[in-house]
């Protein structure tokens, strides 16, 4: 066997990188203060040269290019658009609006609220994978106050276009409130939440390289939130509890290396993509791709025709040590796919469907090892399969 772990599953996460290992020890060693004690400011004016919580918030804004906003860290980013939808609700919220094509954080947050009695409407995908347009124009009425849409799909690598979105729905109501998950998003295609014009943008450390346990929510000045965690009034009183200092440190140099490198690593994972697909190609399985060619390059969705996604995954894992994904790694445990679903998929291709997500650390020979055991795990999946029946 080449290779001891072939890991394409980066959708689901991604391995700290190595010069941050190398930069962790040291930062944990001289800054493990309670970033919220009084002595804390002592500390600052020291050292002025550390990266303090207040200097790696600073530095995450212009990563984001949010000028007009406020970070608030979190536990992980399925906590921070749960803050970004519950924070944001009020007694009078007249109705929400999310879209079929949400990360269960996001979508089974709306099915909460749609439970407490709130009115949430659901936006459809279109076949590529998108919201909709039409559908959104039509459900965006006067009485939306809270919209959700997601940048890009953690299923299909779909890519909204948040911007068009923001300005429909700001045209009917200058006074909704517009959060995006970005998760997909940041580090790896062109992100200004300026721009964009949203008003609140979730991200996570561990799908850019840094470590899990730490998310954190952007929030445009004009923004206000309620906690939904409550304690010591930390992150501004909205997010409770003491900082994730270490995981924090990841997230900011992280985002500071992936922003820096953005067009480099653009360019190797669509180059992976394409060589994934083309060597695909040049075997005899059937199959259907998902994932379309304006999507992020860094996720493709692929069903094998008479396949099940969960015998394949199991297969290439136990057998070839290939790591690969059917699906949000959140939700993995429940049958069906919503968003392929949404997109009007056969249940036949979505059963067996697989998510290939690549990462800055994969390499071609990698993928032609991939595509090498595909072909011979499926070939052999499907004569089982033909010799029972």
């Amino acid at each position: 066997m080449p290779f001891d772990t072939v890991f394409f599953d980066n959708a689901s996460t991604t391995k700290i990188m190595p010069e941050i290992v190398d930069e962790l020890s040291q930062f944990n060693s001289e800054y493990y203060f309670n970033p919220s004690a009084l002595y804390n400011n002592v500390y600052k004016t020291h050292d002025s040269s550390k990266p303090t919580l207040e200097k790696m918030r600073k530095s995450l804004l212009a990563c984001l290019g949010g000028e007009n906003g406020k970070i608030v860290f979190t536990g992980s980013a399925t906590e921070a658009s749960n803050l970004a939808l519950f924070g944001s609700v009020k007694k009078n919220t007249r109705k929400i609006l999310v879209s079929m094509g949400e990360h269960p954080s996001v979508y089974n947050s709306a099915l909460e609220l749609k439970a407490r009695g709130y009115d949430v409407v659901f936006v459809n995908l279109d076949k590529t994978g998108k919201v909709d347009i039409n559908d959104f124009e039509r459900k965006m009425t006067s009485d939306v106050d809270l919209v959700s849409i997601m940048h890009v799909s953690n299923e299909t690598g779909a890519i909204n276009d948040i911007l068009s979105l923001v300005e429909i729905a700001k045209s009917v109501n200058p006074k909704v409130i517009f959060h995006c998950d970005g998760v997909q998003a940041f580090g790896k295609i062109e992100v200004n939440v300026d721009d964009l014009g949203v008003d609140m943008y979730t991200i996570s450390a561990h799908k850019i390289y840094g470590s899990k346990g730490v998310g954190a929510l952007y929030l445009k000045n004009t923004v206000s939130l309620k906690p939904i965690i409550f304690g010591g009034g930390q992150e501004s009183g909205l997010r409770s509890g003491t900082e994730n200092m270490l995981g924090i440190y990841t997230l900011y140099r992280a985002s500071q290396i992936v922003t820096s490198n953005l067009e480099v690593n653009y360019k190797k994972i669509a180059n992976l993509k394409k060589l994934f697909l083309d060597k695909l190609g040049q075997t005899n399985l059937k199959y259907t791709i998902h994932s379309f060619e304006d999507n992020s390059p860094y996720i493709v969705s692929i069903s094998f025709a008479g396949c099940r996604a969960e015998t394949l995954l199991n297969m290439l894992g136990d057998y070839d040590n290939i790591f690969v994904g059917n699906g949000s790694a959140c939700s993995a445990k429940k049958s069906g796919n919503r968003v392929l679903e949404s997109m009007g998929v056969q249940k036949s291709e979505i059963e067996g469907n697989l998510r290939i997500s690549f990462g800055i650390y994969n390499t071609p020979e990698e993928v032609e090892y991939l595509v090498e055991k595909l072909n011979e795990r499926v070939s052999a999946y499907l004569k089982h399969t033909i010799k029972q029946n």
